[in-house]
């Protein structure tokens, strides 16, 4: 074997020892972050949890979700684990964040769990369950959940989410109507044009006008590069 292949059979194996070793590393890391998350100063747990956001990886992410699931969390910690697994879109925790929106009893029906579950699953595309949990969030009680439900499914860009948006265009709510027109105007379905230009035809308020018009310019310019 010559003098080369030996020196690059050895960078080799270094480079194996550190990978290995970088990943003992994370795991001890995480198993530090892990038992800190059960301490009972709040801003300790708090601290552990975005670091664990940090490193985003699946043990992290499963970490963060049994905080949300943890019932005797307090709600602002879970609220932000809630955020953090919408930055790092991990799939594992589209069935939690749902479960946060749709099942009352997992979350004491707390308005600013579900408002923070709605947005979150805007960052999940391609989740038909995504989309099924937030059309039934437009029936929610409270009204901001509603407006977030609506902003994700604007984000998600489902057709599917069409025929219920073109009926939140009457909602005696002016945020639920504006945040339709929107969410309309991010989906490019042609099919809304219709009820867009209705809403446009009978619109007194200015700003229900402007994003009706720009609504429609997307669409329609949408429809002109197909």
């Amino acid at each position: 074997m010559s003098i080369s292949s030996t020196f690059k059979n050895m960078m080799v194996l270094y480079a194996l020892f550190l990978i290995v070793s970088q990943g003992h590393a994370a795991s001890h890391d995480i198993d530090k972050l892990l038992i800190r998350l059960q301490h009972d100063d709040p801003k300790l747990r708090l601290s552990a949890m975005e670091e664990l956001g940090k490193i985003g990886d699946g043990d992290s992410v499963m970490a963060i979700m049994k905080v949300v699931e943890n019932q005797g969390e307090d709600w602002k910690i879970k609220i932000r684990a809630i955020k953090l697994l919408a930055e790092i879109k991990n799939p594992m925790a589209v069935d939690l964040l749902i479960k946060v929106l749709d099942d009352p009893f997992f979350t004491y029906d707390c308005p600013a769990l579900k408002w923070n579950a709605a947005i979150a699953l805007g960052n999940f595309k391609n989740y038909a369950k995504a989309v099924d949990a937030l059309i039934d969030a437009l029936n929610d009680k409270t009204l901001y959940v509603k407006e977030a439900a609506i902003q994700s499914l604007g984000e998600i860009g489902d057709r599917r989410a069409v025929p219920y948006l073109v009926l939140a265009l009457s909602d005696k709510s002016f945020a639920i109507r504006i945040s339709a027109i929107k969410a309309l105007g991010k989906i490019r379905d042609v099919e809304a044009i219709p009820f867009l230009r209705k809403v446009l035809d009978n619109a007194t308020d200015y700003y229900i006008k402007e994003e009706t018009e720009n609504a429609i310019k997307i669409i329609s310019d949408q429809m002109s590069h197909q």
